[in-house]
């Protein structure tokens, strides 16, 4: 019984030596800021807002000549991106621009219209596309357009693409209305 005991003994003391506390991730600090309220009742905090200045030197045909790419990520405590919201061929103006759903593919008009479209993310795999909804008024004004900072609002409604896997437990419809941002500039590597 007394080698029961003790073999419990250094079993527990094994234990307790070897949990030690996994230590916190580092995340990528903050750049940029989007405080979304969605459906009037969520309220997504974005801390990584960036936007990227396309020209033929990095994207080739693809994004209509000196547009803005937007984006925006909501970061978990793990540092893993859960969901990201994404702009495409902003025109470099002050005016109301008008968005378009993102239709995926070549020689699709959406890819030289400003566009949209809203993911979810498992850790580092898609798990859900919501598409813009083209029936309600779906824009973008941005306010200031600085070299290293674009600041503005937005407003689009959201619905689920059907898949073959509904991961998070999100309304079918999400409603972003009047969303103020600021975007900070990520310059791309030059190859």
């Amino acid at each position: 019984m007394k080698n029961i005991v003790l073999l419990f003994g250094l079993v527990a003391l094994n234990f307790l030596f070897s949990c030690n506390e996994e230590p916190k991730p580092s995340c990528v600090p903050p750049i940029g800021e989007m405080i979304a309220r969605v459906n009037d009742t969520l309220v997504w905090d974005f801390r990584h807002v960036y936007f990227v200045r396309w020209s033929e030197e990095y994207s080739g045909s693809h994004w209509a000549d000196s547009s803005l790419n937007m984006r925006a990520d909501f970061i978990n405590a793990g540092c893993d991106i859960e969901l990201a919201l994404s702009f495409s061929n902003i025109a470099q103006t002050l005016n109301r621009q008008n968005l378009v759903k993102r239709i995926f593919g070549d020689n699709q008009p959406s890819r030289l219209q400003p566009n949209s479209i809203f993911r979810t993310y498992d850790i580092d795999a898609l798990t859900e596309r919501f598409e813009l909804f083209e029936s309600e008024p779906a824009w973008i004004q941005l306010s200031e357009i600085t070299e290293a900072q674009v600041n503005g609002t937005f407003q689009g409604t959201y619905v689920y693409r059907p898949s073959a896997l509904r991961f998070w437990d999100l309304p079918d419809t999400l409603r972003f209305n009047e969303v103020d941002f600021e975007a900070i500039l990520f310059e791309p590597p030059v190859e």
